[in-house]
């Protein structure tokens, strides 16, 4: 006789979604990993957010609403992690849709590999468009984070015990899944899968445009602490050039040649797809360049040494690679 399947718990917080939640419980709803709750969390809305959940989990018994004062994102997450009954627990945004394998892949790719968080590629749908392919391997995750979020929570299928013992911090308005990606980089084994599985709206309502100087500052310094955990015996000089790496403005010569050695010297990786991914966001730096022809020479040192063959580093964390997928 055939087992049942493992219970997937999935959390939803909105605050005001009426606009877009139906579209997001109906793609959850028609995941094949059919066991599954859908535990939304009403953070206050003033809209018809908790009428339309209501309607929904009178059709289905797998949805059940939560519902709180206005208290922010994180806390209202934490209320639906200590609630939820899965072995697995996955997240969604009220704005986001799912690719209907998606916790099917994911749970298959988790065991396999002896993943405990694995997340995907997703396709930007609404005000933007294109797929985000976001590195696929722990190190290479662990790399890009020095740079960019290499992670979407709407994306990404966790171990309950791991979001269990690290609830989200108040303190995440903003960015809350680089502030939970850098407690879970140590610990945790991470991937991505190299296939789209989520879709990722932008719209004018979303929260990180509506407060997007808190969120570009908080993402600094999220980048900023990383590099802190990554080199934690970078001194005073190093810690300045990493911040001339993450800015944004032009870059003189001299500047450049410090950025260089640090990328040499500090940032190299024995993984493949983290060497790859270094380069890619060296060349955007060279790019800032006052003196573009200046630097050509400088930029080939670099791109050469970092693309060449290293020797593992016995220090380095098991890369968590993970295999193509067919389709």
């Amino acid at each position: 006789m055939r087992e049942p399947a493992a219970l997937v718990s999935v959390v939803m917080a909105v605050h005001n979604g009426a606009a877009l939640i139906e579209e997001t419980i109906a793609s959850v709803l028609a995941q094949s990993h059919e066991a599954l709750e859908l535990l939304v969390v009403d953070d206050g809305s003033t809209d018809a957010t908790a009428k339309i959940v209501r309607k929904w989990a009178r059709a289905d018994s797998r949805v059940k609403l939560l519902e709180r004062g206005h208290a922010g994102q994180a806390l209202a997450l934490n209320e639906g992690i200590a609630a939820a009954q899965g072995l697995d627990i996955a997240r969604i945004d009220h704005d986001d849709l799912w690719h209907r394998d998606r916790l099917r892949i994911q749970r298959a790719q988790m065991a396999a590999k002896r993943i405990d968080v694995c997340g995907s590629w997703v396709r930007r749908i609404g005000d933007a468009r294109g797929v985000v392919r976001f590195p696929c391997g722990h190190e290479a995750i662990r790399h890009e984070a020095l740079f960019a979020c290499p992670i979407l929570d709407s994306a990404t299928l966790f171990r309950g015990d791991v979001l269990r013992a690290h609830p989200y911090p108040a303190s995440a308005v903003v960015r809350t899944e680089m502030v939970q990606l850098l407690r879970f980089l140590p610990r945790y084994r991470i991937a991505n899968l190299p296939r789209i599985l989520a879709q990722y709206r932008s719209h004018s309502g979303q929260k990180t445009k509506r407060l997007l100087a808190l969120a570009a500052y908080r993402q600094r310094q999220l980048q900023e602490q990383h590099f802190a955990q990554m080199v934690p015996d970078a001194d005073a000089e190093e810690r300045t050039v990493f911040g001339l790496a993450i800015g944004a403005g032009p870059l003189a010569a001299g500047e450049l040649a410090r950025i260089a050695d640090l990328f040499l010297h500090r940032l190299r990786s024995p993984d493949a797809e983290a060497r790859e991914r270094m380069v890619r966001h060296w060349r955007r730096i060279v790019g800032r360049s006052a003196d573009p022809a200046a630097t050509q020479t400088l930029r080939d040192r670099v791109d050469s040494a970092s693309l060449a063959c290293a020797r593992p580093s016995p220090t380095a964390p098991p890369p968590g690679t993970v295999a193509p997928l067919p389709g």
